[in-house]
């Protein structure tokens, strides 16, 4: 009898010692995910990959960075680079133009990519490559609708002449879109043409300098891009600071001493946190729980940016949106990852982001 005892005993011990370093095993070789980013030093930068390790690494999850975006031929090396190196999955915050060819890439080393930030959707061939099984979907910032916002409140404030600035069309296609946006508004708004006056240059300082010393009446400068180590300088020599209003987007730390003197108005800001459901998408699909639409299409979410308008605004958004102070905790996106968890759920969850959804959440 003892003998069978022990026998019992000892298979027990077997099976848990076995379960315990399957799990072991299990976390050890947890899943790779690679991030193509414009830029792994700035702010922007440093807020997501610190956003997505608050979320990832838990999960057994280690991401590697790569440099693209604006360069293809780079890009498409950066996909080929990490499906060589076995990762599971892409976060791509740089789609383009370029989304078919990264999609096959990504088929032939079985490894699912996702994008975020820019919406690949506006892809011509966004049909044919977004029904393959890799692609895992998209979340995107409708560029138009923020740069028309920003447009808006510059006229509510008086704005009559306008300096377009950032980078020359066809670099960008996110770009592209913010200029778009603005001078759809301008047209709506009826604002004149001979009011307003581009100051597209790879030379960002150089452009506002142009812009600022030929166009004595200019009431507002609406930029494509991160404006704070660009225009913000140009501003304060010329004396203007404070009289010409000025937006930036993915603003860095300086941005808040930018607001507090008047030389700043907008900021847009939170790209951060759409990577994070990104991420929730990626992870489902790594995992064997591909999310999709109810139709079947590829999953699609549209976040808003966090739209500040005042150093307070500013202040709220880096204190509680940031690689710091992510604007997700991993609890409140547990019940999204899994077989068991709803695209429609993870969507309007998504969908509500704003500076009043985040201090609700965070308060609690």
């Amino acid at each position: 009898m003892k003998k069978v005892v022990a026998l019992i005993l000892a298979a027990v011990l077997c099976i848990g010692m076995f379960s315990t370093l399957a799990y072991a095993g299990e976390a050890q070789e947890g899943y790779k995910v690679g991030v193509i980013l414009y830029d792994t030093e700035c702010q922007w930068a440093k807020d997501i990959m610190g956003s997505l390790r608050s979320i990832g690494e838990p999960l057994g999850v280690t991401f590697e960075t790569a440099i693209g975006g604006t360069d293809p031929d780079t890009t498409i090396a950066d996909v080929q680079n990490f499906g060589a190196a076995g990762y599971n999955g892409i976060i791509n915050l740089h789609p383009g133009t370029i989304m078919s060819k990264l999609v096959d890439i990504c088929e032939q080393y079985g490894m699912y990519i996702v994008t975020s930030n820019d919406p690949s959707s506006a892809s011509s061939d966004y049909a044919e490559f977004s029904a393959k099984e890799y692609f895992a979907g998209e979340v995107w910032e409708d560029e138009k609708e923020i740069a028309g916002e920003i447009i808006q409140d510059m006229v509510d404030k008086g704005a009559t002449e306008f300096g377009l600035h950032g980078f020359p069309y066809g670099l960008s296609s996110q770009m592209d879109a913010r200029l778009d946006g603005a001078r759809a508004k301008m047209a709506e708004l009826g604002i004149p043409e001979d009011m307003i006056h581009e100051g597209l240059s790879f030379d960002k300082a150089g452009a506002a300098d142009e812009l600022i010393a030929q166009y004595p009446n200019l009431s507002a400068i609406f930029s494509s891009v991160e404006t704070v180590s660009t225009v913000y300088q140009p501003l304060i020599n010329s004396g203007k600071s404070g009289e010409i209003l000025l937006n930036c987007y993915d603003p860095n730390d300086d941005a808040l001493a930018a607001f507090q003197d008047g030389t700043l108005s907008y900021a847009t800001t939170g790209t951060c946190a759409d990577s994070m459901i990104a991420f929730v998408l990626l992870y489902n699909a790594m995992s064997g729980n591909k999310m999709v639409q109810e139709d079947g299409s590829a999953a699609s979410i549209n976040m808003k940016y966090l739209f500040c308008t005042s150093a307070e605004d500013f202040e709220t958004a880096i204190n509680n949106c940031s690689g710091d102070h992510p604007a997700y905790t991993l609890e409140e996106l547990q019940p999204f990852i899994g077989a068991d968890a709803s695209y429609a759920d993870l969507k309007a969850f998504a969908e509500q982001f704003s500076l009043e959804d985040i201090l609700a959440r965070h308060a609690g």
